[in-house]
């Protein structure tokens, strides 16, 4: 390591905030401002500072190095600098640990409600290759022996971090493109068809309408389960959504999109979304289904530590363009990068990964964003400890480089 750090770079930043982004780059929208997780760690190069990092590891969170191809850390808060640490990495080099995902409906033409075991082993391995380091397949409305059927065909493997089941406790005004027919009201917990799936294992996270009948103490009983429940496809009113999150809601599922939306009068269950500070909120970022100045809006409203990039992928994703398909009893085809129903204007989902939600958010907000969207933040909500098992260098051009498993001592 350098023999001393310059003072500049030394000094206390205990109380400033995460990171300050400058201006929105390609749209002029202004300035962002963020708050870092608790574990932040200061990366510093000679002369200046770089990033923060998390987890007190180096490589886990900064942006480029420059010439000089090395950085220093703080292993712990509060150490003098001739306790910090050298890393070695590549000169001109974007780092990001890989990728959690978790909204994910297939990709390949793989549809995780019938996906079997080896199915599943080979979304892992593509979904490998696009930087991912863990995913949760995600359901669509159903009854619950086919959710049900889904956990169980799950097979143990390291990418697979459990299941998301969206719906089928939905608002029936806001079905996107889920199978209408199968949407129902919030059963108790202990209903003898549903608690099979309500205390699954795997079970991470549950999607529905707070305003619905009966979903209240649905909300509270799974929250006390440590199950991550989000609000989604929902007409909630601002007031009902207010009283899930006392419940025990944590997240709104693909904000914007399915959802009552905001008005100076009513601001609905989107103006909640953006109010509740102590709310996440999904974005999807393939700049089809939310634009770059809502996304904006949305991380204006929120800390950034809040947002969680999904890619609410569709088993559409990776398939050629012009490709037809079947998505839960309706009829799509991916036209110009967007899966639709045939005849309508509803999006099934996306085309998309979080590669492609990390260049965009890279490009239009900064890498720092990128990262706490695609990777840091899921992990804190599906409480994933410990270092990342994958390292992504990119190039500055935001190609993907490397996809590493580093050791860590």
């Amino acid at each position: 390591m350098p023999d001393r750090v310059p003072a500049e770079d030394s000094r206390s930043d205990r109380n400033e905030p995460g990171f300050h982004r400058p201006d929105h780059r390609g749209h002029g929208l202004g300035t962002l401002h963020g708050h870092g997780g608790a574990h932040r760690t200061r990366i510093l190069r000679q002369g200046h500072s770089l990033a923060r990092g998390v987890f007190g590891l180096p490589v886990t969170r900064f942006q480029t190095l420059g010439s000089e191809g090395f950085g220093v850390y703080e292993p712990e808060e509060g150490l003098p600098p001739s306790s910090w640490k050298r890393v070695e990495a590549p000169a001109d080099a974007v780092l990001c640990p890989g990728f959690v995902d978790i909204h994910i409906h297939g990709a390949l033409g793989i549809d995780t409600m019938t996906a079997s075991p080896e199915e599943f082993v080979s979304l892992c391995d593509w979904l490998a290759e696009q930087g991912y380091e863990r995913w949760l397949p995600t359901t669509v409305c159903c009854k619950a022996d086919a959710a049900l059927s889904v956990a169980e065909r799950l097979p143990e493997h390291p990418m697979i971090a459990g299941f998301h089941l969206e719906g089928p406790f939905l608002s029936p005004k806001f079905p996107g493109a889920q199978p209408e027919s199968e949407i129902a009201p919030p059963p108790a917990f202990d209903d003898p068809a549903w608690c099979p799936v309500f205390r699954h294992p795997k079970l991470k996270i549950v999607t529905l309408a707070p305003e619905r009948e009966g979903a209240l103490p649905l909300i509270s009983a799974l929250a006390k389960r440590g199950v991550a429940v989000s609000m989604g496809h929902t007409d909630a009113t601002f007031d009902e959504a207010s009283r899930g999150f006392s419940a025990g809601l944590r997240s709104a599922t693909h904000t914007f999109n399915a959802m009552r939306g905001l008005h100076h009068r009513e601001p609905g269950a989107l103006g909640f979304a953006l109010f509740e500070e102590g709310l996440c909120a999904e974005l999807i970022y393939d700049r089809k289904h939310v634009s770059p100045e809502a996304a904006s809006i949305l991380l204006k409203c929120k800390r950034p530590d809040k947002v969680i990039a999904v890619s609410d992928s569709s088993p559409a994703t990776g398939l050629q363009e012009g490709s037809a398909l079947t998505l839960w009893g309706n009829r799509a085809e991916v036209i110009d990068g967007r899966v639709r129903l045939v005849g309508t204007n509803t999006l099934a989902g996306s085309t998309s990964t979080l590669l492609d939600a990390f260049r965009n958010l890279s490009s239009d907000f900064g890498p720092e964003v990128a990262i706490s969207l695609t990777s840091m933040n899921p992990r804190r909500l599906l409480g994933i400890e410990g270092p990342p098992g994958v390292l992504l260098t990119f190039g500055l051009d935001l190609s993907l480089k490397e996809i590493a498993h580093p050791t860590y001592r």
